[in-house]
């Protein structure tokens, strides 16, 4: 009889380490899966509150210029600008211009009716493309910009 107990004791003992060590092994798990969830989950949130819109492109001789409205309910830093790509496309190639390059094709940016360090919404920016001399030859051209969060904006012009 106290043999099985004692059994029956050593049982229980080695189920609550065993229960304990699942638990230690499991939690962490669980805590960095919802980690990364939120996380996921903040970044859509930035995503779906975000949104702009080409409002007006100008070709002036070598350089092209684009005005873009933030239209979403976000307000975003204009230190993440730097993050952003601009792609100007035709039938007959591509360019992707450098952000403030030292040589052309490259953009730059500026604040047309607002101050501060936030584009808000409602608020435009006057994105200046420059290229080298006749690069860019008559014809359509595609006008994509893209936020450092993905969100991009397209449209066409002639020169």
């Amino acid at each position: 009889m106290s043999k099985e107990v004692i059994s029956s004791a050593i049982l229980v003992i080695v189920s609550v380490i065993a229960a304990v060590a699942f638990v230690n092994a499991v939690l962490p798990s669980v805590y960095g899966l919802s980690e990364s969830y939120s996380s996921v989950a903040r970044s859509m949130e930035d995503q779906f509150k975000t949104d702009i819109d080409i409002i007006f492109i100008y070709p002036d001789g070598d350089n092209v210029y684009v005005w873009i409205k933030n239209v979403g309910s976000s307000n975003i830093p204009l230190s993440q600008l730097q993050f952003s790509d601009v792609f100007v496309m035709s039938s007959s190639g591509y360019w992707n211009p450098a952000f403030e390059a030292a040589s052309n094709p490259s953009w730059d940016y500026t604040l047309e009716n607002g101050d501060g360090d936030t584009w808000n919404r409602g608020e435009t920016i006057k994105v200046s493309i420059k290229f080298d001399v006749d690069e860019l030859s008559s014809g359509i051209y595609k006008v994509t910009f893209f936020l450092y969060n993905g969100v991009s904006a397209s449209d066409t012009f002639s020169r």
